[in-house]
């Protein structure tokens, strides 16, 4: 995995995140599909971090890396 890592800072700012109610309810979805929060919540700091940007290049890699890690 690239040197990018992602932390809860990076959407702390978020309802997901910053809701307890709404963090439960995220946290119960992931586990019902088996899918870690940290994923999702890399994917949304991507997301983020990138939506400036006129054209995703290189994001679907970086995509891949990140769901590559649930395996």
């Amino acid at each position: 995995m690239p040197d990018e890592q992602y932390d809860d800072s990076s959407v702390a700012d978020l309802p997901l995140w910053s809701d307890a109610d709404a963090n439960i309810r995220l946290a119960h979805v992931c586990n019902t599909h088996k899918v870690p929060i940290e994923v999702i919540t890399e994917l949304v700091s991507l997301q983020r971090e990138r939506q400036h940007q006129e054209r995703a290049a290189g994001i679907y890699a970086r995509i891949e890396e990140i769901l590559g890690s649930m395996d």
